[in-house]
């Protein structure tokens, strides 16, 4: 067993991890709030892709389906459901871009010391056995409550959601007619 893992697989990790930042970066950076969101789809594709390339086979594929799945998807929806969101700007001024950087520094700086800290020893490459079959049988059986309801959780914050939006909507459509009404009140008047 060799303790360097293939060149393909070197390159995919390469290819996962350049994707990761790059679309990150872009996220960060981009001013349309649009072309942002789908710098964040490639961000959290690569993470999947790393993950996958580690051994971590289920945890790469709930990343697909709740993160690229389910959040782009709420993602594109309030992108949609805002009323001129394409031409939004989210520029960021100057003392938050100062304060990103400041943080971002400071956590690298963290991380950086903790890895140096740690022992690493180099074991041998082997090819990953898939995790998904004990783990779903784990979720079927012995945690089926606890999985159970965190699905329920999810259906309550997602029908709560749609209620405050259809309130937020409701609210906002008697307020325009409160106001049209008070504009043929002034007409009347004048």
């Amino acid at each position: 067993m060799s303790a360097v893992p293939s060149t393909v697989h070197l390159l995919f990790f390469y290819f996962f991890a350049a994707m990761t930042i790059a679309s990150a970066l872009l996220v960060v950076l981009l001013r349309n709030i649009v072309q942002s969101a789908f710098a964040l789809f490639f961000t959290l594709f690569g993470v999947a892709g790393i993950y996958i390339l580690l051994g971590a086979d289920f945890v790469g594929v709930t990343q697909v389906l709740i993160y690229i799945g389910g959040v782009m998807i709420l993602i594109v929806f309030g992108v949609m459901l805002t009323h001129n969101s394409y031409s939004v700007d989210i520029f960021n001024r100057l003392g938050t871009l100062v304060m990103g950087t400041i943080s971002a520094i400071v956590t690298f700086t963290i991380i950086y010391y903790a890895i140096r800290q740690v022992p690493w020893r180099l074991i041998g490459y082997k090819a990953s056995i898939p995790t998904t079959r004990p783990i779903g049988t784990l979720l079927m059986t012995d945690y089926l409550l606890p999985f159970e309801l965190a699905s329920v959780l999810l259906v309550l914050a997602m029908v709560g959601a749609a209620y405050l939006i259809r309130s937020e909507l409701r609210v906002g459509k008697e307020r325009k007619d409160r106001d049209k009404r008070g504009a043929g009140l002034e007409r009347k008047d004048a």
